[in-house]
């Protein structure tokens, strides 16, 4: 992506650094850098099978169920894999997802299709983010979801009020523009499914396709946003302090809400090219790294950076 960074040097997030301290930080990125290469295509195209696979199994459990209870948890366990399949248009963005550059592409845009977008407009949108991370005023990604205050200190009362208002939804529902083709498609796609799950009178399967993807899947992005970059969504901040991570160890809430080991938000903000299986192991390596190891890591509803 353009004019984005692969790596924060030593250099970037500790200009202070000298002698020992400076050729220890040289020396965690060298280890870093052997963790760069992405997964084959082989197994990339095996994750895709199995979310596809999973969806269509979770429609089925709710139309088979036919219980309101079941509909609302195959939407949100949806929603969930429809999460995960957006932070894979966010991988391919960034080359990371496979080896194969061109595969990236492909998968990329055939993605961000089916989730009511288009890729050239997200990767646009998402460099920026990362150039500009705390400046609303170039920050595409975030421009538009100025009026959620996340430059303000985290307060949950504003949460809760965004989400009992349901004002949420207009800052994550998807901006269809059917003057574009890819929106043209997934508006189409999302009619013949919805409406072929009609026809079938699949009634559950429809409700809880529609509820993953207006509802559900729009309240996790506005909570991952929150745990991302909440209350330290500021310009004049080292990068270091502008991004959190958030570390579940609880592996189903884990694989709810970051499907895609993106709990390591700073981790990603440090290394944008870094696939996501090696997250963990790279976060160990940081953690030799003073400055990074003080900064609060694990999960916690006390969402500071210290």
């Amino acid at each position: 992506m353009t004019g984005e960074a692969t790596m924060a040097t030593p250099a970037e997030l500790h200009p202070d650094l000298r002698g020992d301290e400076h050729r220890a930080a040289s020396a965690r990125d060298r280890r870093i850098k052997h963790f760069f290469t992405p997964q084959s295509t082989a197994r990339a195209s095996a994750i895709l099978f199995g979310y596809a696979v999973s969806i269509v199994a979770l429609l089925g459990l709710a139309q088979v169920a036919g219980h309101p209870a079941v509909t609302i948890l195959a939407a949100m366990l949806i929603a969930s894999l429809l999460k995960g399949l957006n932070n894979i248009v966010h991988e391919c963005s960034h080359h990371s997802f496979s080896k194969d550059r061109a595969f990236n592409e492909r998968v990329g845009s055939i993605l961000c299709v089916t989730l009511l977008s288009d890729y050239a407009s997200y990767k646009k949108e998402h460099s920026s983010h990362h150039r500009f991370l705390g400046d609303y005023a170039h920050d595409l990604d975030f421009q538009l979801r100025q009026p959620l205050g996340h430059d303000l200190a985290f307060r949950w009362r504003r949460v809760l009020g965004h989400l009992a208002t349901f004002r949420f939804l207009w800052f994550y529902v998807p901006r269809v523009r059917l003057t574009r083709r890819e929106h043209q498609g997934g508006v189409a796609l999302f009619a013949l499914v919805l409406g072929g799950l009609i026809v079938l009178e699949a009634y559950q399967a429809a409700l809880a396709f529609a509820l993953a993807h207006v509802v559900f899947l729009a309240f996790l992005r506005f909570l991952i946003d929150i745990v991302d970059h909440g209350g330290i969504y500021l310009a004049d901040q080292s990068e270091l302090y502008k991004s959190r991570n958030f570390i579940l160890h609880n592996a189903a809430l884990r694989w709810m809400f970051f499907p895609r080991n993106d709990c390591y938000h700073l981790i990603h903000h440090l290394y944008p090219y870094l696939p996501v299986a090696s997250f963990g192991e790279v976060h160990t390596i940081l953690m030799e790294d003073p400055d990074y190891r003080n900064l609060r890591h694990r999960a916690t509803f006390h969402l500071s950076h210290r």
